[in-house]
């Protein structure tokens, strides 16, 4: 194989089968697309309203790969902290969790704990002095962890992470309970016996949360991909507690942008937008600002289509063999060889070049037309 690809002008095949999601290096979007969401971005950044966003594509048209653009390219570049989920669920919980997990409660408390302690006072500061291992090792129970609770809960609060006294005492206990158990747990969110969070007050405990991640890392603000999370509403009878489910988490989410520095993307299919339009139209006027924050991914021109196939293929090259070998195994007509429905979209034109090369054993390069032609009509039958 190695041979193969070295024939190829190729280290590796650049293209992958299943096509979804990204690549691992650097990412490439075409220019009509990046200026687009560079407008929207550019909006959202001088909005006082939500800052959620709907990116609408058909399957494989690129609305993954857009929100590995944002979470790679564009929004770091802000110091917004990108958090990436997939098929995350409809439930505002699972939303909670799946973030929770991603932080890690140790380092999230250390955090928590590192910016609380500089308004901690009295005789309970020498607690806070020695850092946060020795912190974690002190008071685990009884009245002295109590007391930490306390002091904490009040640094909390003076620290401007909440105005909730309820809240700063679920954060406080987050911190004092990590030492004996170091990670999230389904209670640490989910209201019930034994949780942290009060019924009904589950988003402002989040909003909490995110404030702290905003303040601790230094950043402006905190965004939120959402993938596959309109899966929901492609169902063709929804369940009145599933449609409820759904809206309720899109609603808190929305809600969340208005005061906390949250920002949100949510990938979606035109059914998944028409079905969340139908459903409840003025929540859908609030989440793209009357379809002023929507981005509907269009279908790539032949142009493009090149310039994707050359970008992927330039990042394979040898080291010394640097130098610009445009489409090369390719032919540098190939979009003309391809029907519109495999270049146009991204996850189809992906995949047909994978079985390309992978296939190419013995065949001429640049490849002949015949036998790219064959490789789409075995593996991708147009009609016509």
């Amino acid at each position: 194989m190695a041979s193969d690809l070295s024939r190829l002008n190729l280290t590796i095949n650049p293209f992958e089968p299943a096509a979804t999601g990204a690549p691992v290096d650097s990412l490439w979007i075409p220019d009509s697309w990046q200026n687009r969401l560079d407008q929207i971005i550019e909006m959202l950044e001088h909005s006082q309203g939500a800052k959620a966003v709907a990116i609408a594509g058909e399957y494989g048209s690129g609305k993954s790969y857009i929100l590995r653009w944002l979470e790679r390219e564009a929004l770091p570049k802000l110091r917004i902290k990108p958090f990436y989920f997939d098929n995350p669920g409809s439930q505002f919980y699972a939303l909670a969790n799946s973030l929770l997990r991603q932080i890690g409660r140790k380092d999230f408390s250390k955090s928590l704990w590192e910016l609380a302690s500089v308004f901690v006072e009295g005789y309970q500061r020498s607690l806070f002095a020695s850092g946060f291992e020795d912190f974690l090792k002190t008071g685990q129970s009884g009245r002295r962890h109590e007391q930490i609770l306390a002091e904490l809960q009040s640094a909390v609060l003076k620290a401007q992470i909440t105005k909730d006294e309820e809240i700063a005492h679920c954060l406080a206990r987050i911190v004092g309970e990590t030492a004996r158990k170091p990670y999230f747990e389904y209670r640490d969110f989910v209201t019930g016996k034994g949780s942290l969070v009060a019924e009904r007050e589950e988003a402002p405990y989040f909003g909490a949360i995110l404030t702290t991640l905003r303040l601790a890392g230094g950043i402006k603000a905190v965004a939120f991909l959402i993938d596959e999370f309109e899966e929901i509403s492609l169902q063709k009878r929804l369940s009145r507690r599933e449609a409820h489910d759904y809206l309720a988490t899109l609603k808190r989410l929305i809600n969340l942008t208005m005061g906390e520095d949250l920002w949100v993307f949510v990938a979606m299919t035109p059914d998944a937008v028409d079905k969340t339009r139908m459903l409840e139209p003025s929540l859908w006027d609030r989440f793209t600002a009357q379809e002023k924050y929507q981005f509907r991914v269009p279908e790539l021109t032949a142009d493009e289509a090149r310039q994707l196939v050359a970008k992927r293929l330039a990042a394979a090259r040898p080291a010394e063999k640097k130098p610009n070998n445009g489409l090369f195994p390719f032919p540098e007509d190939l979009p003309q060889i391809l029907s519109p429905s495999t270049y146009s979209s991204p996850r189809r034109l992906v995949k047909f070049c994978f079985y390309a090369v992978s296939r190419s054993g013995g065949v001429e390069v640049p490849f002949p037309a015949s036998f790219l032609r064959r490789i789409e009509q075995k593996g991708f039958p147009v009609t016509e």
